[in-house]
């Protein structure tokens, strides 16, 4: 349920921080940032004792009333925020990028697509490897389940609104294997979840790499923001961004499969 109780400790002044940082840091927002938060919630909650962390996820779009009504200290984004939102009311943390790869069997001779091509396979317009230069092949296009974070961003990124999926597996290492022994086959992973058994596709020249997607070239990704109100003189905020900065932090976002702010 929602709560209000979400002051936490206010200090005016330096003190031992491990007894200091106390209350209940509440988030709310996006669905696909859930693993993540919590990830991040209990290494926090590990390191500050008198913390607790409470994560409810409505949708991005319910972010920033939540932090305006007071429902929820911070917000959190898996997309910008728009004009309607006044973004002027907040300050805006990213921290984190999630990217995506588009996967093929390393036999496929096709490794090259554009976002066009990407949208019209994944929608059923395309449905040959001939019309790509390829083998003359049926595609296998394979997506997750429909609860999926990374279906979410894939769909949202290439505006696909009626994806036209083969299968809908359950797992990212599903898709891996699936793809790895069917020639046909198409599939979108995390950057994170990307071996030697499949090939990454470029996508508009640019190569899925964690280079690329820093430097924004590679543009199969979205970025994780959190918001709060400016103005806000909290501890608890602070020691939480504090932590998501440091090396504790940027360790947690590596393992749930994203990319850092960090060097």
């Amino acid at each position: 349920g929602c709560t209000t109780e979400l002051t936490g400790t206010r200090l005016f002044g330096q003190a031992d921080r491990s007894t200091t940082v106390t209350g209940k840091l509440t988030l709310n927002g996006s669905t696909s940032m859930t693993k993540l938060c919590q990830a991040l919630g209990e290494a926090f909650s590990a390191k500050y004792p008198g913390v607790t962390v409470e994560k409810s996820g409505t949708g991005s779009g319910d972010a920033p009333n939540s932090v305006r009504s007071g429902i929820a200290l911070i917000g959190d984004l898996s997309r910008a925020l728009k004009d309607s939102e006044h973004p002027e009311e907040f300050e805006i943390q990213q921290i984190a990028i999630d990217g995506v790869a588009i996967t093929v069997n390393r036999a496929n001779s096709v490794q090259a697509l554009t976002t066009e091509q990407v949208r019209r396979i994944f929608s059923g317009q395309i449905t040959n490897w001939s019309e790509l230069g390829g083998e003359d092949r049926s595609i296998t296009a394979l997506g997750r389940e429909a609860a999926s974070g990374t279906r979410d961003g894939f769909e949202s990124i290439f505006g696909i609104e009626k994806p036209a999926y083969v299968a809908e597996l359950s797992s990212t290492g599903e898709i891996v294997t699936k793809i790895a022994s069917d020639p046909s086959a198409i599939g979108y992973i995390s950057l994170e979840s990307l071996n030697d058994n499949v090939a990454a596709c470029t996508i508009d020249g640019a190569a899925a790499t964690e280079e690329n997607i820093k430097n924004g070239s590679y543009t199969v990704q979205r970025s994780f923001l959190q918001i709060y109100k400016k103005g806000t003189n909290s501890v608890l905020i602070d020691a939480w961004f504090a932590f998501i900065n440091s090396e504790e932090g940027q360790t947690v976002i590596r393992e749930v499969g994203l990319i850092g702010m960090g060097s």
